[in-house]
């Protein structure tokens, strides 16, 4: 009988440990971002939901997500991902697509650590790639025709819309675009980069091979670096 107490107290703590864990990301510079996963809804929901927003937001062109459903075959709205989730870890930097095979919730302090730490700088409405919205009230994806945006609505669609057709009033945004590029391994042909900050990490150039890095913040070497006979370096910052 003591051995099957112990036991049971051994699986009860075990998995307290495990269910308390929620899944992480990372960001492009490597920083752990705690997200969560969230159950889909029923296809009926999913459906009303796409209906009543196609109502408010005619213009809004809705993408579908998955699965799908032979009823209802470009069902959009669903519960597995949200506007921070989408913008700053699905959509991989890709105003032409997405990636929906990784979907989480994610919070408005987490999605910060993605400008916090070197990932993300903030810029220029005209060099955005994602919009923060009303200090973290909504993110949203820039898309390559002005004013248009890609973004999740809560629970509902994800969507192609103009910046003031959705139901998020823009009453403050701020800009943000990728701003950290990691190179590693071995160049064995010229290799041209432009970014704001660098990292090369066991990186080596091949004998007579140009390796030209434009940077706007900083240059980082970590770890093993070498060059080949011949090889040229350019590094220099961009000019003003």
């Amino acid at each position: 009988m003591r051995y099957i107490f112990l036991i049971s107290i051994i699986l009860f703590v075990t998995g307290i440990s495990v269910c308390g864990q929620n899944p992480t990301v990372k960001t492009p510079y490597g920083t752990e971002v705690d997200v969560y996963e969230q159950p889909e809804g029923t296809d009926g929901d999913r459906y009303f939901i796409d209906s009543v927003r196609a109502i408010y937001y005619p213009s809004a062109v809705f993408i579908p997500t998955y699965p799908s459903i032979p009823d209802y075959p470009d069902l959009s709205s669903t519960q597995t991902f949200n506007c921070h989730g989408y913008a700053w870890h699905m959509s991989k930097d890709d105003p032409l697509g997405e990636d929906l095979s990784d979907p989480y919730v994610m919070g408005p302090t987490d999605a910060e650590t993605y400008f916090t730490d070197p990932s993300y700088k903030e810029c220029v409405k005209a060099d955005a790639q994602i919009w923060w919205i009303n200090d973290g009230s909504h993110s949203a994806l820039a898309t390559s025709t002005v004013d248009y945006l890609k973004s999740k609505w809560d629970n509902g669609p994800l969507a192609y819309h103009h910046k003031n057709h959705s139901p998020y009033t823009l009453n403050s945004v701020k800009y943000y675009k990728r701003c950290f590029y990691r190179l590693t391994g071995l160049f064995d042909v010229d290799y041209d980069e432009d970014h704001c900050k660098v990292e090369l990490l066991d990186a080596s150039v091949y004998n007579n091979v140009d390796l030209t890095i434009e940077y706007e913040d900083w240059v980082r070497i970590n770890n093993d670096f070498s060059t080949g006979t011949g090889a040229t370096l350019d590094i220099h910052p961009v000019p003003n």
